[in-house]
């Protein structure tokens, strides 16, 4: 094994720890201005709830894994520039590039911070947020004293069945008003069983007192009354309503894949399983993304110092990145677009751009 160069191994602990703590500090910026906005919003119905300053504070810390993800990508664009630009207004860089170092060297070194915050998001996104952000959904379940006449009723499929829930309470383990709709192969409505209440217990599973069930014959509809009936597959936990229950869950890649491939119960269209399938996957090469298109600043005159428009320009193609793939996963998510596509057409523009953008500031 050939060792690494002393002054390049300086160099890589010097670049990996500045890009590292700026783009914590960004991060947590930002952060902080999502979760003041999210509790501006949130703080009058908690306290209707007689929570407290103690409510505040856990809806905060559950709400904080899932918006580190999804502040990630422009923590790192803010991060990249702040010390990119740093270093090339101190002429840094330009001490560095007249001993040799090439931008693409450069990018080689920044990578493995790269790589570190990618591997940082994809732990937070598959272990920590799915798992605050069910505890913040069953939390605001259960403190919630009109949960069971709320009316915000859901439909889901489970097991070939479609099945719709009126509301729940005790953190889902209380279901008011099931209807659960039988489908022959063809999806065919072949029978239907409704029922007032059903509760969950560990051992037994779902049970519903009185289940009133009418099947369709050829000529006629036949009508019965059963008691002490379980409606709904034992795979269906309490959490895996309460995931059912929200517009767009956080779930693990083992979740998505147990849905789209196993039969797991799903309340939304397979497209939209398979983007949030492809989004850990695709975190690195959007980090790279943002990294390309702030590594331009490096060549802005030192004379000119802040008056150069580079900075601005990096930022503003950033946040037309960021943009951009929020409309190309939207598409994804409607099935207009194969995931695959949906997913990586954004970074290979930006990879586009910044490679472009490189060039033409080498020929200058």
């Amino acid at each position: 094994m050939i060792p690494l160069n002393p002054s390049r191994s300086v160099l890589l602990m010097h670049l990996t720890r500045s890009f590292i703590g700026r783009t914590l500090i960004c991060g947590a910026i930002l952060v902080s201005m999502m979760e003041i906005l999210g509790l501006l919003e949130m703080t009058t119905p908690i306290l209707e709830r007689h929570l407290g300053a103690l409510g505040l504070v856990r809806y905060a810390l559950l709400k904080l894994p899932a918006l580190t993800v999804q502040t990630l990508p422009l923590s790192t664009l803010i991060g990249a520039l702040f010390m990119l630009m740093q270093m090339t207004l101190a002429s840094e860089m330009a001490s560095l590039r007249a001993a040799g170092l090439s931008t693409t060297r450069l990018l080689t070194l920044l990578l493995p911070s790269i790589g570190i915050i990618s591997v940082a998001g994809i732990l937070t996104q598959e272990i920590i947020a799915p798992r605050t952000e069910l505890s913040l959904a069953k939390w605001w379940n259960q403190t919630d004293p009109k949960a069971a006449g709320s009316g915000h009723g859901f439909w889901f499929h489970a097991s070939g069945n479609v099945i719709h829930i009126d509301s729940f309470t005790e953190g889902g383990r209380r279901i008011q008003k099931i209807a659960v709709y039988h489908r022959a192969n063809g999806g065919d409505l072949t029978a239907t069983d409704t029922a007032p209440e059903m509760v969950y217990d560990t051992l037994t599973g779902w049970r519903a007192a009185s289940v009133r069930s009418l099947v369709l014959k050829s000529n006629r509809v036949e009508t019965t009354l059963r008691q002490d009936v379980s409606l709904l597959p034992a795979r269906v936990t309490p959490d895996t309503l309460i995931q059912l229950s929200q517009s767009y869950p956080v779930l693990s890649c083992w979740s998505l894949w147990t849905i789209l491939h196993r039969g797991g119960a799903s309340s939304l269209p397979k497209a939209t399983y398979r983007m949030a399938l492809f989004a850990p996957f695709t975190l690195p090469v959007s980090l790279c993304a943002m990294l390309f298109l702030a590594l331009p600043v490096i060549y802005i005159p030192p004379r000119t110092g802040t008056r150069s428009l580079l900075p601005i320009a990096a930022l503003a193609a950033g946040f037309g990145f960021i943009v951009l793939q929020g409309l190309i996963q939207a598409l994804g998510n409607a099935g207009t677009l194969p995931a695959l596509i949906a997913v990586t057409a954004p970074p290979a523009l930006a990879f586009l751009l910044g490679g472009a953008w490189i060039v033409k500031m080498e020929e200058k």
